[in-house]
């Protein structure tokens, strides 16, 4: 692995999921490329997202496009909370970016969160599930928030 010479406590994850929204799915297909550095203490990741998203909300039409399909960025700091033989669990806070504001936030900056289970086939290779959620706290309305289920592959 001569290209992880330069940082041989960092890991690249790819993977892909879906969107969701308090207590349904958004049809939103997300795909992130994720690097961790330092043992996966901090993430840095792009995220594109593949579809356009619908809330299933009364107020609106069935047909309401929700979000269009846009570039997202993330940064932020993990903690690894628990460790059971090739078991990792971590939650992760931080900052993100999104190319547009939508019906799920009205601002562009937003808060990052992450909650993550890892299963480690070797020192190598992993498999890591996650839920994340970016929100912007409420500065501005609408604060619905994007939310996520990922499964990604990572490799060091």
């Amino acid at each position: 692995m001569l290209a992880w010479a330069h940082c041989p406590q960092c890991a690249l994850e790819v993977g892909t999921g879906t969107t969701f929204f308090a207590s349904h799915w958004t049809d939103g297909i997300a795909v992130p490329i994720l690097l961790e550095i330092d043992q996966s203490r901090w993430e840095i990741g792009a995220y594109r997202f593949l579809t356009n998203q619908f809330l299933k909300e009364s107020v609106f039409p069935l047909s309401t496009i929700s979000a269009h399909p846009f570039w997202g960025f993330t940064a932020m700091r993990r903690w690894q909370i628990l460790h059971r033989a090739r078991w990792k669990l971590y939650v992760g806070f931080g900052a993100s970016y999104q190319t547009r504001a939508d019906l799920l936030d009205a601002t562009q900056w937003n808060f990052a969160y992450l909650l993550a289970l890892r299963y480690s086939l070797d020192r190598h290779f992993f498999f890591e599930f996650s839920a994340r959620h970016w929100s912007n706290a409420w500065i501005r309305l609408p604060n619905r928030g994007q939310d996520l289920l990922l499964m990604s592959v990572g490799f060091r």
